[in-house]
């Protein structure tokens, strides 16, 4: 509580200060927090997506250059990835590996990239 005079002191008023937010303050900052995160998080989702879509066309185009180089080497496509990582059985002119380590797909980490006739990737 405060006490206010005026110049001349002839009377005082008392004054109840308050200090803090009302329930209708607070639930309109809330409900506009939710607005704005609403509007933001779909963007930010994109974004992941995007990323994905580079991540994954990035690995496409590893497997797809050292396939060629081992198409270079051998004369065949490779059957499969891990075949760019070890020497398969019965094969002549390898000189690899031709990747450090077999990319992981990025919208599924447990099925792996898989090399057509062609040396191409699905």
């Amino acid at each position: 509580m405060k006490l206010i005079t005026n110049r001349n002191k002839r009377w005082a008023k008392k004054i109840n200060w308050q200090s803090g937010f009302t329930l209708w303050e607070l639930l309109l900052v809330l409900f506009l927090m939710g607005v704005i995160l609403s509007l933001a998080v779909p963007h930010f989702g994109s974004a992941t997506k995007q990323v994905w879509n580079q991540v994954d066309l990035a690995n496409k185009e590893k497997i797809n250059g050292a396939a060629q180089l081992y198409r270079i080497d051998v004369g065949t496509y490779p059957l499969s990835v891990p075949d760019l990582l070890q020497p398969p059985m019965g094969v002549s002119g390898w000189r690899g590996p031709y990747l450090d380590e077999i990319p992981i797909n990025p919208y599924n980490s447990a099925q792996s990239y898989q090399i057509d006739v062609m040396g191409q990737v699905k």
